[in-house]
């Protein structure tokens, strides 16, 4: 099987399963009550992200399918990629997702760790990098918070 199909079926896969996620998003979305004070009510944010995972989907699909046509290999995904990396991101990720919920850490300090952390675990590690992805990561989350607490009024902590 040549590269360009391998990495095109894997894009699709990984562009079903996150459309899947999407899915689980819309069908808990439709499960939570009608808003009663909020302009937006609850479901509104897992509404948001469901369609924004479906865009992104998409787009991986199209790309996918165009490398196809061409025949190319994708320049992103190199051969010899670190499977390591992939499986640090994941723990980083529900080290996140523990330290919000069990740890009930701020929102923006936590946000701007996981920002760091990933990137340095996938680019280069260096002085330089981690100033960049710290800065990253607290105007991101510091993004997020003002977004949902002065657009969709959800204190996230």
């Amino acid at each position: 099987m040549r590269d360009a199909t391998r990495q095109t079926i894997a894009d699709v896969i990984l562009a079903a399963l996150v459309a899947a996620g999407a899915a689980l998003l819309f069908i808990g979305a439709a499960e939570l009550p009608p808003p009663r004070f909020e302009p937006l009510g609850s479901a509104a944010l897992p509404r948001i992200l469901g369609t924004l995972l479906i865009f992104f989907a998409v787009i991986l699909v199209i790309r996918a399918l165009l490398r196809l046509r061409a025949g190319q290999a994708s320049a992103a995904a190199p051969s010899g990629a670190d499977p390591r990396r992939g499986a640090l991101v994941f723990v980083a990720l529900v080290l996140y997702v523990a330290a919000l919920d069990f740890g009930r850490m701020p929102f923006v300090p936590a946000t701007t760790v996981f920002v760091t952390a990933t990137g340095l675990v996938i680019g280069a590690r260096s002085w330089v990098n981690l100033a960049v992805f710290a800065a990253v990561g607290l105007v991101l989350s510091l993004a997020i918070s003002t977004i949902l607490e002065r657009f969709l009024y959800i204190s996230i902590g």
